[in-house]
């Protein structure tokens, strides 16, 4: 772990870990089975944030640093994009289910994907290109029971983009328990979650249940975000996200070259 990047983190821990953690004795730790820490009154403060990032994050986050940080924005809370067709020129959004946010990032490296393996359903999606993204909402009819008809929705994007308040937005649809994880093969952070949107009965139909699954790989040194998102099912798309051939183009991205700096991961149709 990088020295700014357990800055980063450090700043964001809540203060009731902080203060739980100069509650933690230290002589609980004296037995440690990889090291014996004899801890002085001066070391205190460094122990206590120490204790209060393993509180905060678990184990597991305090070895294999995340580049994911999330929120649940108020209600009232609003998202801009630009939008040409509008009057005023931009749409704006607020009672939004997810923030996702990244460490600001001054460059971004760009890349393009193909998948590795697809499922049976999606075979003829396979190809030697490269692109920045893959929509299976043509193929649908594949799976009967969808609701959304998306069985698969692949996209880029890039930590750069997000610099200076923008984020990764889940607008219309609620997670479920969120597992971050880290891809060794891949060198990825990989956060992923089941997400559903209650639509209320009208004249036309009965209320009806939405469900998708998202998952977001990302690679903090290079600047990058990868979506897979849909219908498919979680353990199809993890297969196809551990399949995800991956290059950098050799162009690098920077804040001033994206028009907007929100962008939405509810995995609809297009």
């Amino acid at each position: 772990m990088r020295r700014e990047q357990l800055s980063t983190i450090i700043c964001n821990i809540d203060d009731r870990h902080i203060a739980e953690a100069y509650q933690f004795d230290p002589d609980l730790c004296a037995d440690s089975s990889e090291r014996n820490v004899h801890m002085k009154k001066k070391r205190l403060i460094t122990f206590a944030l120490a204790a209060a990032l393993i509180l905060a994050l678990g184990v597991g986050a305090y070895a294999a640093y995340s580049a994911f940080f999330t929120r649940v924005p108020e209600p009232e809370e609003t998202f801009r994009i630009k939008w040409e067709p509008n009057p005023r020129g931009y749409l704006e959004w607020h009672d939004a289910k997810l923030a996702v946010t990244f460490p600001k990032t001054a460059e971004s490296r760009e890349i393009e994907f193909r998948p590795g393996w697809l499922p049976e359903e999606l075979a003829s999606l396979k190809s030697e290109a490269w692109l920045n993204r893959l929509t299976a909402e043509n193929l649908s009819d594949k799976y009967p029971n969808m609701t959304a008809n998306q069985p698969m929705l692949i996209e880029t994007y890039y930590m750069s983009m997000f610099n200076d308040g923008g984020a990764l937005l889940l607008l219309y649809y609620t997670p479920e328990t969120i597992i971050e994880e880290h891809w060794d093969e891949q060198g990825v952070d990989v956060m992923r979650f089941h997400a559903t949107e209650t639509l209320p009965a009208n004249d036309r139909r009965s209320e009806q249940t939405l469900e998708q699954d998202i998952i977001l790989m990302s690679n903090h040194e290079a600047g990058w975000v990868v979506r897979i998102c849909g219908e498919a099912g979680m353990d199809t798309l993890i297969e196809v996200a551990r399949n995800l051939e991956i290059r950098e183009t050799g162009r690098t991205l920077t804040y001033e070259d994206f028009e907007n700096h929100n962008a939405f991961m509810d995995g609809g149709v297009g």
